[in-house]
């Protein structure tokens, strides 16, 4: 008697083929997606263009895969957030609708729609996606709610302690202690910074910040220290204007306070030739040396003001600096129209606080500012493009 198998086992095995079957189909397929994901990470954004075209998903995860690479090479941000919706809408449950939930909220923090950011952050269930803490501490950092912020960030750091947002997060959280007047909390945090040697940490600005939340506990001496030690680094970067902003904040606080280090003065060495005696009254008079002025800017009358009267209304611009003291701005834009580029400054008025913004400019063409963008920064000058 031959062995019948029954028709419901016999239909167990099929629907376990079946599956066994669509795996190997996905994993053949999943490479694929996986080097287009490689591709992007690697900046190779032409040939994600290209492997965007030719893909062929056929999984849901594929599908958002391939959507949310859409979403990330829209140049509209109106256009990427809408397609990133999209992804999530359609394909809830995928990985890839979990990092476009938060490309969405990066997009409302940009916007300065913070309820909407943290309404998406908050969706994120990921645990791969440590980076939302980041982000929701940065959200209620926004809105006042500076311990809900340090909870967060914490978290970030706990679970990331060396990931990408990890100088930012120690940032964010001495902020937070300085806001709630925890000057010695902060200290604590950002030296836990210091200590730690990330690779990429910028420490000048560590260095400006420590000086800082030291001045704020009253430990001028300290703070001195740290400013001098952050400005000798690199004394024309923007964190090296900044310090002097709060370098003259500390001296009208304390008269004692010695900041000539700014202004390192040394005697005139004038090399003086000895003559004999039989020399004297045979050599022909040297001529008085001719004063040099400074090279003309590029693209600038000699005479051009070096204060605006308004903020630009057109064109593109290098923003390199916004300062708390007119004399810092007038003395970086100096700097800049010595390397032959053109500049100015102008006085702006925010929320009742009066700040004076460095520009280079204006260019024609976005490809000329960033042109000059580059000079700048290979001169440790800290900038930016932006169109008024």
């Amino acid at each position: 008697m031959a062995f019948r198998i029954p028709q419901a086992y016999r239909k167990l095995v099929f629907t376990l083929l079946l599956i066994i079957l669509a795996v190997a189909a996905n994993a053949a397929m999943r490479k694929e997606f996986s080097e287009l994901v490689n591709m992007y990470n690697k900046g190779k954004i032409d040939e994600v263009q290209d492997a965007l075209g030719t893909l062929k998903p056929n999984s849901d995860e594929e599908r958002a895969c391939v959507g949310y690479y859409h979403a990330m090479l829209k140049i509209k941000k109106a256009e990427a957030l809408t397609a990133h919706e999209q992804v999530v809408a359609k394909y809830p449950k995928s990985n890839f609708a979990q990092m476009s939930l938060l490309e969405i909220g990066k997009f409302h923090i940009l916007e300065r729609d913070i309820d909407d950011a943290k309404a998406s952050l908050k969706k994120i269930s990921s645990t791969e996606l440590m980076e939302r803490f980041y982000w929701l501490g940065f959200c209620a950092w926004w809105q006042d709610d500076f311990t809900v912020a340090i909870n967060n960030a914490e978290n970030y750091l706990r679970m990331d302690v060396n990931g990408e947002y990890a100088e930012a997060a120690h940032y964010l959280i001495a902020e937070c202690y300085l806001n709630q007047k925890k000057a010695y909390s902060a200290i604590t945090t950002l030296n836990k910074l210091l200590n730690m040697k990330l690779p990429d940490v910028d420490e000048q600005y560590l260095l400006y910040r420590l000086g800082y939340a030291h001045e704020q506990s009253d430990k001028l001496a300290d703070a001195l220290g740290f400013y001098q030690r952050g400005y000798e680094m690199n004394k024309y970067s923007q964190v090296a204007y900044l310090i002097e902003d709060r370098l003259f904040e500390l001296r009208n606080r304390s008269k004692s306070i010695d900041i000539s280090f700014l202004y390192p003065y040394s005697l005139l060495q004038i090399p003086v030739e000895t003559e004999t005696p039989s020399e004297i009254g045979t050599k022909p008079v040297s001529p008085a040396l001719p004063i040099l002025s400074p090279a003309t800017p590029a693209h600038q009358a000699p005479n051009a003001p070096v204060k605006l009267s308004a903020k630009p209304s057109s064109g593109y611009w290098i923003q390199a600096g916004r300062f708390s003291q007119e004399a810092n701005a007038n003395k970086l834009v100096i700097n800049i129209r010595l390397l032959s580029l053109p500049a100015a400054y102008y006085e702006d008025v925010s929320g009742g606080k009066k700040t004076w913004v460095v520009l280079s400019g204006a260019y024609e063409e976005k490809a000329k500012a960033e042109a000059a963008r580059t000079q700048l920064v290979s001169n440790e000058i800290n900038c930016f493009v932006t169109q008024y």
